[in-house]
């Protein structure tokens, strides 16, 4: 996560700039672990660029569902996700009891962005989302695409409104089901069995290049 804090006010100091990172992997849950997942979450986190670097990782299929053989109890259990659903703004591990957990609330939505890992080592921004009428070349324009910041803005403000309190959490959903993600291959435990917690990014790439997505939501957070 990273941080911009107020500085000189009393209630400036409690608000935050927070850039939260999610990797997001396409898997086949009969067959990919919590620890595969733990495991590319620890390469990415050491090894790609710090403007890049997850602070969780989320498993799932082409619909959302879940990417686990056995999905983790808890909403986030060392920085690995049970559901692209629910992504905390800042913290490794979230109680699945809303109520027993602290942090920081969202205030404002203030960006998005996304882009995909492909299998030589670089990222791709081409052909991200599904087609729509006003489709260029060399990128799709997808039918929500100009809308993924208020999807999930009017998202939390529901969400913070029905509870009393800032929500803490946001969804990815809107954004992935307008994408073109699940277009390829659903990766396993064997695509990702020679990764270790030193293996190189470029190791990380072939393995899960393709199904794999960054997804990166900027927003004005304070603190609960």
């Amino acid at each position: 996560m990273g941080s911009l804090g107020g500085l000189d006010v009393a209630f400036g100091a409690q608000l935050h700039i927070c850039r939260t990172n999610i990797m997001v992997l396409d898997t086949n849950p009969a067959n990919f672990t919590t620890t595969d997942a733990a495991t590319c979450h620890s390469i990415a986190s050491q090894k790609w660029a710090s403007s890049l670097r997850p602070d969780f990782t989320v498993c799932c299929e082409t619909d959302l569902s879940t990417g686990y053989v056995t999905e983790p109890t808890d909403s986030a259990e060392g920085g690995v996700l049970k559901s692209p659903l629910i992504v905390p703004v800042a913290g490794s591990q979230r109680d699945s009891t809303a109520a027993n957990n602290r942090g920081l609330g969202i205030e404002a939505v203030l960006s998005i962005g996304a882009m995909q890992v492909a299998t030589g080592n670089t990222g791709t921004v081409d052909d991200l989302f599904t087609d729509a009428s006003g489709t260029t070349a060399g990128e799709n324009v997808g039918a929500g695409e100009v809308t993924h910041v208020h999807d999930i803005a009017t998202a939390v403000m529901k969400a913070s409104f029905d509870a009393g309190s800032p929500a803490s959490t946001f969804s990815i959903g809107p954004l992935l089901t307008d994408s073109d993600f699940g277009g390829g291959t659903a990766i396993t435990t064997s695509d990702v069995s020679a990764l270790t917690d030193t293996s190189t990014a470029a190791a990380l790439a072939t393995a899960v290049g393709d199904a794999c997505w960054i997804v990166s939501v900027t927003t004005l957070a304070s603190v609960l």
